[in-house]
């Protein structure tokens, strides 16, 4: 099942918002992502946070129209984006697209980008998107699209990644190591219309990207 789950970082422009809409059973909205589904004209199936961001008069606007709405204290562990996710993956969500996930709190950016893990350790797919970034997690095996005037970078998401190879690549990888604290794999060139991505142990970060 697909969803899609809005948070309250940066989005750019509601357009990406509008696209994966189209095509997910599930819309979840953590707090303050309500203004960018707003601004799209999308009400959510659920609402959820401690809601210390959301706009009073849309939280009411939420309860009037038949919006799930689950409140959690301001004193809790995980962020509203952490527990959007969990309720994503309860609700059956196996393919999980994530925007509102990175912006100038980079606390928050780094936080969600390593919520990948947790999202691949309950067997779903997660991606975080924005205007100009698309961020998957590779566990095993990944194919990806071509998108003009984007690049494809390969970061270590595990201290050693082995066994990487790819298709597709300006740059060909065939069964190399990876380690933390080198930029070996960033801003590779797509050659075909599809990259293939393949490692044999450890994460790798792939993040198709643009200036």
């Amino acid at each position: 099942m697909n969803v899609l789950v809005v948070g309250s970082g940066t989005v750019e422009s509601t357009e990406i918002i509008e696209e994966y809409s189209k095509t997910s059973d599930l819309i979840i909205c953590a707090d303050g992502g309500s203004r960018y589904l707003n601004q799209a004209g999308i009400k959510p199936h659920i609402l959820v946070g401690d809601f210390d961001s959301i706009d009073p008069e849309m939280k009411k606007f939420y309860q009037n129209n038949n919006v799930e709405i689950i409140k959690f204290p301001k004193q809790k562990d995980y962020t509203d984006m952490e527990l959007a996710l969990d309720i994503a993956v309860e609700k059956g969500g196996t393919r999980i697209i994530i925007a509102g996930a990175t912006g100038t709190r980079l606390d928050h950016t780094l936080s969600n980008i390593q919520l990948l893990h947790k999202l691949a350790d309950a067997g779903a797919e997660g991606v975080i998107v924005n205007s100009n970034n698309y961020i998957y997690l590779i566990t095993d095996q990944i194919e990806l699209q071509k998108k003009e005037g984007f690049y494809l970078s390969l970061i270590p998401a595990t201290p050693k990644v082995e066994g990487i190879t790819t298709k597709g690549l300006a740059y060909p990888l065939k069964d190399a190591v990876m380690v933390m604290g080198t930029g070996l794999g960033i801003s590779n060139e797509f050659t075909s219309d599809r990259a293939e991505v393949t490692i044999k142990k450890g994460r790798l970060y792939a993040i198709v990207s643009r200036d």
